[in-house]
């Protein structure tokens, strides 16, 4: 069976309902797979350069001033969150991104997200419905 992102997306909001946008970037800012519920409207180029930028800045903060392993980043906000883990997809570094509604469960949130991070490590997604 042919998994896409679009179905990775209905699941994920099936679970944390109010999701607004899913977005796979590499780790060098570039779109790989992106989708939004339909009333939410952005440019995912500009999410995947800023989520690349915001995940170096954190990675190079744990590294240097906690002297750890960067594991995630999350941006809160008076209307959602961003929260941004780092992942592979076919062996490259990637940042999954997830962009919700009000009132997050920042637990929930983040549980799902590495596991779906840990998923895409070994997925191979279909562009296709």
């Amino acid at each position: 069976m042919n998994i896409t992102f679009k179905h990775l997306f209905k699941n994920m909001d099936s679970k944390l309902h109010n999701i607004k946008a899913l977005n796979l970037t590499s780790a060098d800012g570039f779109t790989l797979f992106s989708e939004l519920c339909n009333e939410f409207k952005f440019d995912s180029n500009k999410l995947s350069a800023v989520t690349s930028s915001i995940t170096a800045l954190s990675q190079a903060a744990a590294k240097q001033i906690i002297k750890s392993k960067f594991q995630s980043t999350c941006i809160e906000t008076d209307t959602g969150v961003i929260y941004m883990v780092q992942t592979l997809y076919q062996g490259k570094k990637c940042i999954l991104s997830l962009i919700s509604g009000d009132d997050p469960n920042l637990g929930q949130t983040r549980y799902y997200l590495f596991k779906l991070a840990n998923y895409l490590e070994t997925a191979t997604l279909s562009a296709d419905e």
